[in-house]
């Protein structure tokens, strides 16, 4: 029973911070055009939200695949260092996003800011956020 428990956390982990990382990444792609003069109704922020979510899937197996990563690592570094347990998943899905990010950008951009909606401080601590959800998400349902 516990590994199911701990597959339906997995799935978890992944399915919310994909959806916090859509919601930030559109969110910040948005702001960007709103900046340059672009107007959006709220029809339009969502019909682009809801476009982004259905068609940014390959980045839901990536984070798949990070999560199974880095949550692993945490388990063991929680076992280790036993005062970054209570935070040991969040940091993990945090950790595993930003991982993510840096090697989409090298292995595709060198650098050019591939990803959008990751570009400078704020784009990449919003993906960052949605990796410590995903990881808090894994954190709250995992088998104890």
């Amino acid at each position: 029973m516990n590994i199911v428990r701990t597959i339906v956390a997995y799935g978890l982990a992944v399915a919310a911070a994909y959806a916090a990382s859509v919601l930030f990444y559109t969110q910040q792609v948005i702001a960007k055009m709103a900046a340059v003069g672009a107007i959006y109704t709220t029809g339009q922020k969502i019909d682009t939200f809801v476009q982004n979510f259905t068609g940014l899937w390959q980045m839901a197996a990536i984070i798949a695949v990070a999560f199974l990563i880095a949550l692993p690592v945490a388990f063991v570094l929680k076992r280790v260092l036993k005062p970054l347990a209570p935070i040991a998943y969040p940091a993990a899905g945090a950790a595993a996003m930003v991982a993510m990010i840096m090697a989409i950008e090298s292995i595709l951009g060198g650098g050019a800011g591939v990803m959008a909606g990751a570009r400078g401080p704020v784009g990449l601590t919003l993906q960052a956020l949605a990796g410590f959800l995903g990881g808090a998400a894994f954190a709250f349902a995992r088998p104890r």
